[in-house]
């Protein structure tokens, strides 16, 4: 790796910082003029409920756009399903029907609309169910009645077999056994494309055409097709690119120092508070790849006593430290000493657990050796957050804050799941 002088790291920085300064200028410019990020779709509601909702407004015949069928048919002719043979002005859209995102059927016909354009994962089941739900709901003996729409971002995603339960996408159809139901992916590029077609239909209808066009920038948004790239500091890298590797090298080093340093301070407070006979934590870790940072067991349930089987509570970097994860975990030799089911029963007999899934704040998960509740408040979860938090403090507090709450969540859920581990720990004994 080529060696830099301190002058030369200090002409590039001084350089960026110019160059980024000039891209704030140029932002104020575009914002001065009206051309901004702010879009009412991006703040009504989240993810995929806002996305569903107006575009089933569109497609409803009978919507408050008084449009007719004007934008289904315009829908139906982007997606490439004329011949489904649906009849557009006998058509109901139904929102959230039997949990299906967009349901429209003229009562022959029947298209489900699954929306995963915020990437979503796919429930257990859940096409099946759907396509399950429509045909017992009609009675339908010919499967060529109903279709399915896969609306994703991009082209690289697929419904789960998870989801699918045995169907099998193959040349257009979704077939398993004798069904044969007919499926088509859809795309954010075919939303642009009718909402584009949609526009020119009602140029002179300036309200409709100004609301549909604040959408087709969330959805543009959504792609990154409306994103402002910084030619200037782009350059300055492609002119620098040498000493921009080394500094990227060096950034991964700094990221997992300032980590190192935080949660040391975490482990160093945790010791004191829960200086108690119930629990017992294990040294403080840096961080080098993937290891735990630390753990906390029970007392009484550790390698000595249960010959390496047990399960303890854990902090844990993951995906190149780049999430950090608080949960519990099993001990390597545990194995299928307690297999899942017999976890999650447990655990989901549990205040915490319910406490959890009722205000929908974390995302349940267990795999392999790892059962973990992923925070969803991102100084928890996402690292470069983390950091920025750490680091944003006022120096004379010196980070007391965010290391206060981290010890505060830890120790509401080393509390919670206290219960929950004797449960499990003892269950691990009896096998």
């Amino acid at each position: 790796m080529t060696e830099f002088t301190q002058e030369q790291y200090q002409k590039f920085f001084d350089e960026f910082e110019k160059a980024y300064k000039e891209y704030e200028n140029k932002v104020k410019e575009r914002r001065a003029r009206g051309i901004h990020d702010y879009n009412i779709f991006d703040v009504l509601e989240a993810k995929e409920v806002k996305h569903s909702k107006f575009i089933a407004s569109l497609l409803d015949p009978k919507g408050l756009h008084y449009q007719g069928d004007l934008f289904l048919n315009k829908f139906i002719e982007v997606c490439g399903i004329d011949d489904f043979g649906l009849n557009t002005l006998n058509s109901q859209v139904y929102r959230e029907y039997e949990n299906i995102d967009i349901y429209i059927t003229d009562g022959d016909k029947h298209i489900i609309i699954e929306n995963k354009i915020w990437d979503a994962k796919d429930q257990d089941k859940q096409i099946y169910r759907y396509i399950e739900t429509i045909k017992k709901e009609n009675s339908l003996l010919n499967n060529d009645g109903i279709l399915v729409l896969y609306l994703t971002p991009n082209f690289d995603k697929t419904p789960s077999q998870k989801s699918l339960n045995g169907f099998k996408v193959k040349d257009g159809f979704l077939e398993k056994d004798n069904d044969k139901i007919r499926y088509k992916p859809i795309y954010c590029n075919h939303i642009l494309e009718w909402l584009n077609k949609v526009k020119i239909e009602i140029v002179n209808l300036t309200d409709l055409n100004a609301i549909i066009t604040q959408y087709e920038k969330a959805v543009k948004n959504l792609i990154n097709g409306e994103k402002m790239e910084n030619n200037l500091l782009i350059e300055q890298i492609k002119k620098n690119y040498k000493l921009c590797l080394n500094i990227h090298n060096e950034f991964e080093n700094a990221k997992r120092n300032l980590l190192n340093e935080l949660f040391s301070k975490v482990y160093e407070t945790l010791k004191e508070t829960i200086k108690t006979n119930d629990w017992e934590i294990e040294e403080f870790h840096e961080i080098k790849r993937s290891n735990k940072i630390f753990s906390i067991k029970l007392n009484g349930y550790n390698e000595e006593n249960h010959d390496g089987n047990y399960i303890y509570y854990c902090v844990e970097p993951q995906n190149g430290y780049n999430n950090i994860f608080f949960g519990l975990k099993r001990s390597i030799k545990v194995k299928n000493r307690l297999d899942n089911d017999c976890f999650q029963d447990i655990v989901k007999e549990s205040d915490y657990y319910k406490n959890k899934s009722s205000n929908n704040s974390d995302e349940w998960n267990g795999s392999g050796e790892w059962w973990a509740w992923y925070y969803c408040n991102k100084k928890f979860s996402n690292a470069d957050d983390l950091i920025l938090e750490y680091l944003r403090n006022d120096e004379i507090i010196r980070n007391d804050e965010i290391i206060s709450e981290i010890v505060n969540k830890i120790c509401n859920d080393l509390k919670e799941l206290q219960d929950v581990l004797e449960k499990l720990n003892k269950k691990l004994i009896e096998k």
